[in-house]
């Protein structure tokens, strides 16, 4: 099947969007979510950080996008039909560079740091080109410094392209690419300037995760999903649900707060972690119960409700021969479903009985509340480790399949009450240090390779979510670089959600978990 574009060529229609890119697809559409970006900080190697070796490493740059490209084909198509009910991605011929890669040059007294912050957060909130224009929702930015030994380089995407883990995978392989380039060697196949031409057989795009595996539903969990959503609203006597917070969608802003953990605190956290039998994922979850517990009365939010992201990518099958990608756990692609969790009355009651009478004071957590955290940070992640274990049964996205129109869909989830007062999402450990060993069998450095003063590596990373409407309240993000700290990000609708709510629960975090890492 093909149809013909507005500059005369023709292009081949690949496969309609799967569930979980159509859902992001509809949002994108309705303003009830604009961009995901995750930020990484690389380390230049000498021969390319000068000013004069300006040119060189903005080939070197150029190329190995090229390379990370070839290698993801979600990164090589467009969308066709997108506010219809059934779009559909199609393959491109080629792609003009100059609308992917972004260089902004700041002077030797411009604040780094600063700039590489108001940088994220305006791209979090951009919309990307019309969607008619036919080219693939990403891009990267690259923020540089005089002389500096380092570069910022932001990517931002349309989440319908692909997911948190996705992007970690991009600069993961970006990184393997920028090793990989002989020295001044930029010459690419299809690479005229800054026009990519593509190749002509269609990409094999990653095949979405509802025709990977099956949504089994059994008949009691259908049932109550189906009464959830139908019920008269007078019904609804769920008081864990966010009512607290009623469903805005304009103005469109996000809110954005970031901070970040050093190495050793991590280690020490993630000891106490293991300890108490959790991850940073379930800690996350309780110290998120415990900020709202204590900002939110009883009379407000008496019990609550959160949701964890889950990458299923390690429930795939093989990847199919022949897929650039090789591995089921490196395609870029869409490969999450959500997870619930309930805080009941019992539980949130005997919390805040525990907390400080005035939150505001900022208070350590008392061995008592400790032993509390613990237990709920424990519970959270059983809960996830079942989840892994059933795999996809009963989950969401199942229930999905049901659904015919989404644009309505999310309209109609705008007029409910909310249901989650937070979200976790944690996209793990990112490898900043690239290995050869990673895609083949090679343990040792080949005699051409650079040595370790010479190769680029990662020392942070920072991801983040534009506001999500129709969501939680609050979503909380979290990645780490292996061997360099983490950073814990939150973003809320600033129509919807208090700033000053936002920024004492983002500070109860940051103390809370200084404080764990101190006590190991």
């Amino acid at each position: 099947m093909t149809n013909r574009l507005s500059h005369g060529t023709e292009t081949m229609v690949l496969r309609k969007l799967g569930i979980n890119e159509t859902y992001q697809l509809a949002m994108y559409l309705l303003d009830q979510y604009r961009g995901t970006t995750l930020s990484c900080r690389y380390a230049i190697p000498p021969r390319l950080a000068s000013i004069e070796s300006r040119t060189q490493l903005e080939e070197a740059v150029k190329v190995a996008v090229v390379d990370t490209i070839m290698r993801h084909p979600m990164l090589q198509v467009s969308m066709m039909d997108a506010t219809s009910k059934t779009p559909s991605w199609i393959q491109l011929q080629s792609l003009d560079l100059t609308q992917h890669i972004k260089w902004l040059y700041i002077g030797e007294h411009d604040d780094f740091e600063q700039t590489v912050q108001e940088t994220f957060r305006v791209q979090l909130d951009d919309r990307f080109p019309d969607l008619s224009i036919k080219q693939p929702g990403w891009k990267i930015t690259v923020i540089r410094q005089g002389n500096a030994p380092i570069m910022e380089v932001l990517l931002t995407w349309n989440h319908p392209q692909f997911d948190g883990a996705g992007a970690k995978v991009f600069h993961e392989d970006f990184l393997e690419m920028l090793n990989n380039a002989e020295n001044g060697a930029y010459e690419r196949t299809g690479l005229d300037g800054n026009i990519l031409r593509l190749p002509q057989a269609p990409p094999l795009l990653p095949t979405p995760l509802e025709s990977l595996k099956s949504l089994p539903l059994d008949l009691k969990y259908l049932a109550k999903v189906f009464w959830e959503e139908t019920r008269p609203r007078f019904l609804n006597r769920d008081v864990s649900q966010a009512a607290w917070c009623p469903i805005r969608s304009s103005p469109y802003k996000t809110q954005y707060q970031v901070f970040s953990i050093d190495n050793p605190s991590l280690l020490a956290i993630l000891a106490l972690c293991r300890q108490n039998k959790t991850t940073i994922t379930g800690l996350l979850n309780g110290l998120a119960l415990f900020a709202f517990s204590s900002h939110l009365d009883n009379t407000v939010a008496p019990a609550f409700q959160s949701s964890t992201i889950m990458d299923h990518r390690r429930n795939l099958p093989p990847a199919p021969p022949g897929a650039p990608w090789v591995r089921c756990d490196r395609a870029v692609g869409n490969y999450v479903t959500q997870l619930p969790h309930r805080f009941d009355t019992e539980l949130v009651a005997r919390i805040r009985s525990k907390l400080p009478a005035d939150p505001t004071e900022g208070k350590d957590l008392s061995a008592d509340l400790q032993r509390e955290l613990w237990a709920v940070s424990a519970q959270n992640r059983l809960e996830i480790v079942r989840k892994l274990e059933t795999g996809l049964r009963n989950d969401l996205v199942g229930v999905f399949k049901w659904v015919t129109d989404w644009q309505q869909t999310m309209k109609d989830m705008a007029k409910k009450t909310r249901q989650f007062s937070w979200l976790v999402t944690n996209i793990g450990v990112l490898d900043g240090n690239y290995t050869s060993t990673r895609l083949s069998n090679t343990t040792t450095r080949s005699p051409t390779e650079p040595d370790d003063g010479q190769r680029w590596s990662i020392d942070r990373a920072q991801f983040g979510l534009s506001a999500e409407i129709p969501a939680a309240a609050i979503e909380f993000d979290a990645i780490s670089v292996a061997g360099r700290g983490m950073c814990v990000s939150a973003n809320w609708p600033d129509c919807a959600v208090d700033a000053m709510l936002g920024e004492r629960i983002m500070a109860d975090l940051e103390r809370w978990l200084a404080q764990l890492a101190r006590q190991s």
